[in-house]
Order: C-alpha cells, then structure tokens, then sequence
C-alpha cells in the first residue's frame, strides 16, 4: 500500500520532531513546516493526505492558515487536525466553525492519534493478532496466503479513505451548492429585467422614428408650398413681358399644378401613414407597459427587502413587520404581472453566547474574551421548524389568500445549512469584534423565482 502523508505545522522544532516520529511509527511519510506562511507555500507544490497545525505561531497563526487553507479549492479537502496546548470547548467551536476536524492536544496518548488516523483511513487496523509467516497457504490451514490477506487489509485500508474523502468533499460542498443554486435563480430574474427593458427601448427607437417621419412630410409640403409660389410668380412675368407666348405659357401653367397637386396628395398620403404608424407605436409601448414588470422590478424588490435582511438576536425573522413589507410586495408584483415564487429563508448567526440567571443563552458582553464564552453558535442551531421563528401575526398573513399565480415559501435554516454572507473573523480577541459579525448573518434573504 503506498505510503501516506502527513504535513506537520509547529514553530518549535522538538514538536515537530516529537509528532513526526508518532506519525512515521504508524507507516505515515511525514514533511514539516515550522510556520504558516511556509505551510501554505509547501501545499502549493506538495499534495498531503492530512495537517498537523499549531495555534500559536509568529506571523500567520493556526487559525489564519486554517482559514487560507479552507479557502482554496485545491486544499480545502485535507482534513486539518489543531495541534495545541490551547483546550476549552469555546476554542474547539471556533476551530470547527473555520474547517478543522478537532483539536489534538500535544500531550496525548500514542492511541488517540492512531485512532484518529483510523477514522481518517490513513492507517490500518493492526491491533488484531498477525499470523505468524508461512510459506504456502496450506501452512496456515485456512487456505488463504499471507500475500492474500495483505492484499485484503490494502483493499479495505483504500475504502475507508475514499469513504472519508467523500463524505469531507460532501460537507465542504453542501453549503456551496445552496449558494450556486440561490445565485443561479438572481441571475435569471435579472436576464427576465434585461429582455424587458430591451423591448421597451426597441418601442421607443420605433416612436422616435415615426415621428420624425411625419417631420419630414411637414417638410416637404412646405417645400411644394413654396415651390408654387415661385412658379406663380414667374407665370405673371412672362405674361406682362411676352404676351406671344400667353397660350404655351398657359398650358405650361395648367401641367405644371397638375403635377404639384399629384405631389400635394403623395405628401398627404405619407403623413396619414406616418401618423398611423406613430399610433401603432404608441399602443404597442403601452401594451408592452402594460403586460409586463417595469424596468428592473424583480432586481429593485429584492434589494428592498435584502437591504436590511438583518434580524435581532431574540426577534423573531418572520414578524409583523416583514409580513406588511411583502404584503406591499406582493399587490407590486401582481400589478406587475409577475408570476412564482417568494422564497425567505431564515440564516442563523453563530454568537459569543453566555448563559443567563435561567439558564438561557444571550449574546455575551461586548469586552468578554472570546475564549471566555460558554457557547459559539445560536440556540436554534438544531431547528429547522419555521413555525419556532413567526410571530402570530405573521401566521395570520400566511394563513390569508395569495395572488393569482404567486407562492410564498418560508425555509428555516439550521446551524449546519445556515450561510455565512460575512466571514467570522480569525483573529478576533473579544465577543463583541464576533458578534458584530454574527449580527450581519443572522439574518432572512429574499429571492424572487419566475414562472417558467
């Protein structure tokens, strides 16, 4: 089976050299890093299996390289083991809330790693008896070779890995996916807001050109007006001069207002018809107006109410409040014509929490140590039921008749699905500096879903 590998990350040499002989006595080919600038540069070039990361380094600390490491896709997948002196389940919350899979102590016993690296599949089950050596399968008595079940053991050794790889590629991706899929529906309201304004821009190029069609056949009438004059003029020169030529200059007379009068009408045909295709122009922009959303409607809605998305640590997401703001909402989108659905979902943010006098979780003081909190998450963090977050005024909009042709639906996150819009710092020293950070995710998120 070929050999795995491990990355450990320390600033003291004798922990590194005391780690990396554990590791290369379970059958682990081991490279070291003695900060986590260095780290990040060596998984740039080198490909390991899993990382051993100190808390408390010069420069870049544990948690930082935790971050950058999770960060990016090409390592995000390596299963990350804190290695510290630090303890308390308030550091363990925020080492699991940045990506790593739990925190090994430094002093610990030489089992606790092995069975650390079992579940990770790095290692195999040797605890059991080996056989003693034989020769042939027959030497044993069980008709089975050495070779075979070497053979077996890698097999076994090879799923347990690809078992924990998946399911880390799975968690890691779970929340991605949520986010690609909510984009993806704001990406089709806003090309639906494009084609709509593109349509009405075409109605008004259609306008503008009708309009100065009947223009330029005012133009034109004005200028046969004159020409007549003109002609009319010359006319009575030509009699008061030569009146030899009376007869042919009056026939002349009588072809030459035949003609303008065929002109005269041609132009009065053209602006009837300019006038008719100005009027087909100015219907069609109404009919456009009218069947469908105004310019950037579903972009302009959804930035309302995502605006100020953020909700109180003890207020309920689905309020009397939020239940005014989409009834307004709603009677928009039905003048609008649009048609489908109105989803809210509720994002839970993870809190610096202390318990109370009874025993209830409340946001910690602002000047609290970070590592001094009883808890890192929210109290509705196993909750995914929507009916623990509405007030009975909202229950009441819910229960009242919707538009034709439009669905509201309401979907109440956990802390595991609960999205992240605003990282949580790593190098946060007091409850307040995470707080501020958990406010902005705790918070409802609309997203508008036409009819196809």
């Amino acid at each position: 089976m070929a050999f795995k590998r491990a990355l450990v990350v320390d600033d003291s040499r004798s922990a590194r050299i005391s780690l990396k002989r554990l590791l290369e006595e379970q059958g682990l080919d081991v490279v070291l890093a003695e900060s986590g600038e260095e780290a990040i540069s060596l998984l740039g070039r080198e490909s390991v299996d899993v990382i051993f990361m100190d808390h408390t380094m010069p420069g870049m600390d544990g948690l930082e390289a935790l971050t950058a490491i999770k960060s990016n896709p090409l390592t995000a997948t390596i299963p990350v083991m804190m290695y510290t002196t630090k303890e308390g389940e308030v550091y363990v919350s925020q080492a699991r809330a940045l990506g790593a899979i739990g925190v090994l102590p430094k002093e610990f016993q030489p089992h606790v790693l092995f069975d650390m690296l079992l579940d990770l599949g790095l290692v195999n089950d040797r605890r059991a008896q080996e056989r003693p050596p034989a020769a042939t399968a027959e030497a044993d008595g069980t008709g089975v070779s050495n070779q075979e079940l070497e053979h077996s053991g890698d097999q076994q050794a090879v799923g347990m890995s690809v078992q924990a790889l998946v399911t880390r590629v799975l968690e890691d991706q779970h929340m991605s996916l949520r986010a690609d899929i909510l984009q993806s529906h704001r990406d089709f309201a806003k090309q639906v807001a494009a084609e709509i304004l593109h349509q009405q821009r075409d109605t008004a190029q259609a306008e503008a050109s009708a309009d100065a069609a009947a223009a330029g056949s005012s133009g034109s009438t004005v200028q046969l007006q004159s020409a007549s004059q003109h002609w009319v003029s010359m006319l009575m020169i030509v009699l008061t001069a030569a009146t030899i030529v009376f007869a042919v200059l009056y026939w002349q007379l009588l072809e030459e207002r035949g003609t303008m009068a065929s002109a005269l009408a041609a132009a009065a045909a053209k602006a009837s018809a300019a006038e008719q295709a100005r009027s087909e122009a100015i219907g069609l922009l109404a009919e456009s107006s009218n069947e469908a959303p105004a310019t950037n409607l579903l972009d302009a809605l959804t930035w309302a109410v995502n605006r100020d998305a953020e909700v109180g640590f003890s207020a309920k997401p689905f309020n009397a409040d939020r239940a005014e703001r989409l009834s307004d909402m709603l009677d928009k989108l039905a003048s609008a014509g649009f048609q489908g659905t109105l989803l809210l979902e509720s994002h839970l943010g993870r809190y610096c929490l202390v318990s109370d006098d009874a025993g209830a979780y409340q946001p910690a003081p602002a000047d609290l140590p970070l590592v001094d909190c009883a808890l890192i998450g929210h109290p509705l963090d196993d909750s995914t039921e929507v009916a623990e977050r509405q007030s009975e005024a909202f229950k009441d909009f819910m229960e009242a008749p919707l538009p034709a042709g439009i669905e509201l639906q309401l979907v109440a996150h956990d802390g595991i699905s609960s999205q992240t819009r605003v990282e949580y710092p790593a190098n946060a020293e007091s409850a307040g500096d995470w707080n501020q950070v958990a406010a902005l995710n705790n918070r409802v998120e609309l997203a508008l879903i036409p009819q196809r």
